[in-house]
């Protein structure tokens, strides 16, 4: 099972149509805290202790990630458009009795968070998302340098069983290299956090599921942004960070979020891709600072 960190209760959870598996503790006002690919919950134990002293943490595995259900795909890829996946987070947070909260997202987690604050604005507080700029425009934005550095997203998003298969013939390999290949070099992963995103990643049903989640991403996730496009706005206050040595700086995130939401702040932190892994101090007082 594994998946766990102390002093947290795992609970398992209705989400819209699959069972979310998530850790909960802490005390305080709520926050749902949501990771990215390729991997689970376990981005936040470093940061979790710290932010358990003011909130109460909601930390899910994704629909189709970690230990959380993994419904099959279909044509239009909706079971894994982040609305879906945003309705699973509505629905776990109410199980756990809030109908409003705050929350956070780092990669496609923070894809998760935005389109959750855009289709749910009475039940989202706050939102920070960590390392990302909105779908649509990374997608309006690709070009060579993009292509070269961010290939998994037309690779992922490639028909099944295109990816899958490719995936599937080292899947240890292909996790590991790409959380080494996000990271800032010379950054190590805490062993028992690497060995769970490898471990849950190498259920084939996982690598189906989140070759789904890309194919959302460039089908229904960019219809639903571009159909958002000057047309409404997160209403909720938004905190914006990304890795200072990561290539997400070069795109002027601030200024691009300034166009989805009304109020507005933000700044790097060091490190790579991976915020709260490769600095959990200044995500800890960033969110303190924000949240609280």
């Amino acid at each position: 099972m594994a998946g766990l960190i102390a002093g947290f209760e795992r609970r398992l959870l209705p989400g819209d149509g699959a069972e979310i598996d998530a850790l909960v503790g802490g005390s305080g006002p709520p926050l749902l805290l949501l990771h990215g690919y390729p991997q689970t919950r376990m981005i936040w134990k470093q940061v979790a202790h710290a932010l358990a002293e003011r909130f109460t943490l909601v930390m899910p595995d994704l629909r189709g990630y970690g230990r959380s259900g993994k419904p099959p795909g279909e044509a239009g890829h909706a079971t894994y458009g982040k609305r879906a996946m945003g309705r699973d987070q509505i629905a776990v947070m109410r199980a756990c009795g809030f109908e409003t909260f705050a929350v956070a997202g780092h990669d496609r987690g923070g894809r998760v968070a935005y389109r959750l604050a855009l289709d749910h604005p009475e039940a989202v507080s706050r939102i920070a998302v960590l390392d990302i700029i909105p779908t649509a425009e990374a997608w309006a934005r690709a070009g060579a340098d993009w292509a070269v550095r961010t290939y998994h997203w037309a690779m992922l998003a490639q028909p099944a069983p295109l990816p899958e298969t490719l995936i599937g013939a080292d899947p240890a390999f292909f996790c590991r290299w790409t959380l080494k290949s996000w990271a800032a070099p010379g950054f190590v992963f805490d062993p028992e956090s690497l060995g769970d995103y490898v471990a849950c990643f190498a259920d084939p049903a996982s690598i189906h599921a989140t070759c789904e989640d890309y194919r959302a991403g460039w089908t229904v996730d960019r219809a639903l942004d571009e159909a958002d496009r000057g047309v409404r706005k997160i209403a909720a206050p938004l905190l914006v960070l990304w890795g200072a040595g990561h290539g997400l700086v070069k795109s002027g995130p601030l200024d691009i979020w300034r166009d989805w939401a009304t109020d507005v702040q933000g700044h790097g932190v060091p490190g790579g891709h991976f915020c709260p892994e490769e600095a959990p101090a200044e995500v800890i007082e960033a969110f303190l600072g924000f949240f609280g």
